[in-house]
């Protein structure tokens, strides 16, 4: 408490004189006397007495003293100061870059054995601010990103607010915390009682930019973490090259970094993961990483695999970057079984398109086991009703994508010439950049219905069918109703591009993995002709390089354009595409990573956030934020004169009750 008037405390002079009022008053006993020749002595008595008496306990001047000191602190104009609790509209910025993403050491006995993050610190402290203010406050949400995202705007529903927050994850791709303040700092531009409130461990990529800007609004800066630094060792960089020989897919280079204050030993992990799943532990070198340095590790003769993956189980603060991702350095090439009796044209063909053929007769049994494994689609010259006859290769031929070739003869009742020329085809791969202009198909077989089930076609010449295409339990099918022999279609220029588009439809629109991308990073997309949805579906978090267990997929919207948000979370995703019938037309893999520029951001930068060309309010840890010339918090005075007034006449009820009962001394 203090007193905005002093000199009014020249009004105590006024207590001596209540009290020597009350010392010079001169006191007389009632007494019941016989005759008045007493008042002799009484008069005697008064002659004698003297002006100064002790004095003596009295209520009323008691009562008298209290009222007048009270008197006095009422006009020396008393305040209490106590925290200002504003009521504008506050903007809570909440930094949800990489460096919030990694865990804090805590030696609390009572906390549980797994470390919280900074994010989840200051999810849980700003929840405990928002419980502080008043119910009607308008209360707008920001978090940082690629760009600033407006969560919520001027809501004073704290439920609402909460539920917010409490959605809020990390983001690991490059962040813009500067436009993040710039923004919170303009939409406070015409309220001059708000005030920007801030959470954030301090480790910002453009804090330099940011401590430049010339805030206009109040400002609060929680430190989540203290001067506490960040202690991490990442997978900078994982590559894969090619083999010498064709022996293996190539070798692994391993680059790791280590931000952190001490050397670090690590055991690092080489996996080949199979199509089927299978993960093949390849190597385990063992990498010493001083502080601050890099260190690169080679890994030879890694077998051929869908992917691969380095990890290291050695925990840190930051856990996305201690798993990393990489595709071979030449895809896989397709393996097709070619079922005929001698067809140069459709192998070479075959051969052009990069797809590995294996020629067997039809008079071979089918291919099982291992061998049968290793094909990925079939090919019928000319004899699938027999094959279909055999009941090894029937089996076979209803497990695997399969492309029939008819060879109609002149004796084949479903079998006619074309009256005409005339080509009319629908958009579809097979079909695509293919004209058929003056081409001659000597004779077309004609299907029953019941045999072409699972397609339409999608090609016809001279008014009948001539290419069939569509899927049979989830797997590609393809139908010539012509023979190539009787056509001259493999002399032309177009021969090649149509065994190329069949092949791409038979593996399922083969294209190459995506690669590799950082965190919501924006992707150029190019999808399945006949692909109608699209979704990412998780195969491992990198936070610790585990299954991701229930697989969670994130649909994405397919339109006009052209590029495509990547994954938010560090980890393996597969991009599935599906047809109009649901069926899966199109997979394939993208390795998402953290961005390296706030990874390395995540080591104790020269610059942190400070923000003192602001008006700051406040700052929660001000020896290590605010600097010497940061402004002192926010005090508001509250004047307590009302609350003496009121104990005036408190004091004022007491003295009449005094002087009513005529206990005056």
């Amino acid at each position: 408490m203090q007193f905005l008037s002093i000199a009014s405390a020249w009004f105590a002079a006024a207590l001596p004189a209540i009290a020597a009022m009350y010392l010079l008053k001169r006191t007389y006993e009632n007494r019941i006397i016989s005759s008045h020749l007493l008042w002799q002595r009484v008069l005697r008595e008064q002659e004698a007495n003297r002006p100064w008496q002790k004095l003596r306990s009295r209520w009323l001047l008691l009562l008298q003293l209290l009222i007048a000191i009270i008197l006095i602190l009422t006009l020396m104009e008393p305040v209490a100061t106590r925290s200002a609790a504003p009521s504008g509209h506050a903007i809570l910025l909440i930094d949800r870059s990489a460096s919030m993403a990694s865990t804090l050491s805590t030696t609390d006995q009572n906390s549980s054995p797994e470390s919280m993050t900074r994010l989840e610190i200051a999810i849980k402290e700003s929840l405990h601010w928002l419980d502080q203010q008043a119910e009607s406050r308008p209360v707008t949400v920001i978090t940082t990103g690629a760009q600033p995202e407006v969560l919520v705007n001027r809501q004073s529903n704290k439920d609402e607010i909460t539920r917010t927050l409490q959605s809020i994850v990390p983001f690991y791709g490059k962040s813009d915390q500067a436009a993040a303040l710039s923004l919170a700092d303009s939409l406070l531009q015409d309220d001059p009682s708000g005030e920007i409130v801030i959470y954030t461990d301090g480790h910002w990529s453009d804090a330099s930019e940011a401590n430049k800007l010339q805030l206009r609004s109040p400002t609060v800066l929680h430190a989540v973490g203290g001067s506490e630094s960040i202690q991490n060792v990442s997978i900078a960089y994982f590559g894969i090259k090619p083999a010498a020989s064709s022996s293996g897919a190539g070798r692994g280079v391993i680059t790791l970094r280590n931000d952190g204050e001490q050397d670090q030993s690590l055991k690092l992990e080489v996996y080949a993961v199979t199509a089927a799943g299978e993960q093949i532990l390849t190597a385990e070198p063992l990498i010493i990483v001083p502080a601050g340095e890099w260190e690169s590790a080679e890994v030879s003769e890694l077998p051929q695999a869908l992917y691969y993956k380095a990890q290291f189980k050695q925990r840190d603060d930051f856990l996305a970057d201690n798993t990393a991702y990489q595709f071979p350095a030449v895809p896989r090439q397709r393996q097709a079984l070619l079922v005929t009796e001698g067809n140069l044209f459709l192998e070479k063909a075959l051969l052009l398109a990069g797809v590995q053929t294996v020629k067997i007769s039809p008079d071979s049994p089918a291919p099982a086991d291992e061998q049968a494994n290793k094909i990925d689609w079939i090919v019928t010259d000319g004899l699938y009703g027999t094959l279909a006859a055999d009941p090894d290769w029937s089996k076979l031929l209803e497990s695997k994508p399969l492309w029939m070739i008819d060879h109609p003869e002149q004796s084949d009742q479903n079998a006619a010439v074309p009256a005409s020329h005339r080509v009319v085809k629908k958009e579809h791969t097979v079909t695509s950049y293919l004209t058929f202009a003056d081409t001659h198909i000597g004779r077309l077989s004609k299907p029953a219905p019941s045999e072409i089930t699972w397609g339409e076609s999608v090609l016809s010449y001279g008014g009948i069918p001539a290419i069939y295409a569509g899927t049979h339990e989830g797997m590609p099918r393809l139908r010539f109703t012509f023979d190539f022999q009787d056509t001259d279609l493999p002399l032309r220029p177009e021969f090649p591009v149509l065994i190329v588009q069949a092949a791409e439809w038979m593996s399922g629109g083969l294209q190459l993995e995506l690669g590799s991308s950082t965190a919501e990073q924006q992707l150029e997309l190019s999808f399945h002709s006949d692909t109608v949805k699209a979704e990412w579906e998780t195969v491992q978090h990198a936070a610790i390089g585990a299954s991701a267990g229930q697989k969670k997929s994130a649909e994405l919207e397919i339109d006009a354009q052209d590029l495509y948000q990547a994954p938010s979370v560090p980890g393996l995703y597969r991009l599935i595409e599906k047809n109009r019938d649901n069926a899966i037309v199109s997979d394939r893999l993208l390795a998402v990573s953290a961005d390296q520029t706030e990874l390395m951001n995540l080591a104790a930068s020269e610059e942190k956030l400070r923000l003192v060309s602001g008006p700051a309010v406040g700052v929660t840890d001000a020896a290590e934020k605010a600097g010497p010339d940061q402004p002192p918090i926010q005090k508001q005075q509250v004047s307590l004169q009302l609350y003496a007034a009121i104990l005036m006449l408190l004091v004022l009820g007491a003295e009449w009750e005094v002087y009513r009962r005529g206990l005056s001394s």
